[in-house]
């Protein structure tokens, strides 16, 4: 059966889309576009959220949703998806199925999404994977890849890494072409899984440098700004306890929350509890322009984040380099991650995670003494400069496809070929 010619340089896999809380996806596919590549993105699911990135409408891409439990109809499809396969590619069909029946993470469900990507692939020409999330994306792109007979490349992140275990991550790793990761504690786990076998490499997910935020009056109220989904791992629980110690401290703030999740009627609860309803604000998901009018108006930005019992955690979360680009001093916590960017006393203050105390003295110094905030908050914003700047890091990812052959053949007419970046 002879393949339908490529009309696309890359298909895109990534688990919700569009989500407001990973903006560093619609970074990267927008930057790819820049650099002159077709994409086609596929999506497990739509997110169910009123307020979207801004940016969004910048996206040429087309996106497709593959179904969750193929229906009546879309068994058929199915069907047709493995024949399709099979007349095209009878061996390596064979040997994909068979791996994937021997996974301990197949299912029927899997099986069917993972036959409509491979299909969808090959009928656009059989381009390059690239899968985002190490968890269910990469369970079903992997065998896509495999039953379409292309080359995938992976980014792994915070939770889907923590989360899988590594027998199952070392595989999805192992058949990579080349694997990109946001936290060097993260790549040193995924190289040690990889055994030599897959490069891992380093791409920070980076930020624009912000102004400063403007002097405040000294009769102001500081304000405490977390930014965050309301989940466990976020840690806000312990920022609200910290809170309650500083107010019978007799200090003056407010602690405002941008996010929404899980957590939202329980920490309403506490604040209830701990008597600081006139202190805490819940703002709800902010779109890009309130959530930057956040940054300016505030002193302090605190994320106590937490490793969880089952081993889930963040990596480096995108706002507090965020708040360091916008030069607010941060209070945070000793994760793998966080270590990176925040250097305790130098470019932030840092804590034992769910120590409220030790989190109390942080904020406290920070609260009480403007030349602290301002020289913690200079000396975050310089590290984003050195480091973390969105313009230094997104053609890390681009310049890790190229090099595992990814996206190398891939050109643009107006363009010419796609190159590095040096």
């Amino acid at each position: 059966m002879k393949a339908p010619a490529r009309s696309t340089d890359l298909v895109v896999l990534v688990n919700g889309f569009p989500r407001l809380s990973e903006t560093f996806v619609l970074q990267e596919l927008l930057e790819l576009e820049r650099r002159g590549l077709s994409l086609h993105v596929f999506a497990l699911r739509r997110p169910d959220e009123v307020v979207q990135q801004e940016a969004l409408s910048q996206l040429r891409a087309p996106v497709e949703y593959l179904p969750e439990s193929p229906v009546a109809h879309q068994r058929l499809r199915v069907r047709l998806a493995h024949t399709a396969l099979f007349l095209q590619r009878r061996i390596g069909y064979l040997n994909a199925l068979a791996d994937a029946l021997a996974s301990p993470e197949f299912s029927r469900s899997l099986g069917a999404r993972s036959a409509l990507l491979a299909h969808r692939i090959a009928r656009l020409g059989s381009p390059p994977l690239y899968i985002h999330f190490a968890h269910k994306p990469a369970t079903i792109g992997r065998l896509a890849a495999l039953l379409a007979g292309v080359p995938y490349a992976l980014s792994a992140h915070a939770k889907d890494i923590w989360l899988t275990p590594d027998d199952e991550l070392a595989r999805k790793v192992r058949d990579a072409e080349v694997v990109l990761t946001c936290t060097e504690d993260s790549r040193a786990h995924l190289a040690a899984l990889a055994g030599g076998r897959t490069p891992v490499r380093l791409a920070y997910h980076g930020v624009e440098l912000k102004d400063p935020p403007p002097s405040r009056h000294p009769g102001d109220r500081p304000r405490v700004l977390a930014v965050g989904r309301l989940v466990e791992k976020k840690g806000h629980e312990t920022l609200l306890l910290a809170a309650a110690q500083l107010r019978d401290r007799g200090l003056e703030f407010t602690v405002r929350l941008a996010g929404e999740g899980p957590e939202w009627a329980r920490l309403q609860r506490l604040v209830h509890e701990v008597g600081l309803g006139d202190r805490v604000a819940f703002l709800g998901p902010l779109s890009e322009s309130e959530l930057q009018a956040e940054y300016q108006r505030a002193d302090v930005f605190a994320l106590p984040c937490r490793k969880l019992a089952n081993g889930d955690q963040d990596g480096l979360p995108n706002v507090i380099l965020e708040a360091m680009a916008h030069g607010l001093p941060v209070v945070s916590t000793r994760l793998a991650g966080i270590v990176e960017a925040v250097v305790d006393g130098e470019s932030g203050l840092l804590a034992d995670q769910d120590d409220a105390a030790a989190l109390a003295e942080n904020l406290g110094e920070l609260l009480q003494d403007p030349n602290l905030r301002e020289r913690i908050g200079q000396a975050g914003r310089d590290r984003v400069a050195e480091r973390f700047e969105r313009s230094a890091n997104l053609p890390r990812v681009v310049d890790a496809l190229i090099d595992a052959g990814i996206v190398g053949a891939s050109h643009d007419k107006r363009r010419g070929p796609l190159q590095a970046v040096a």
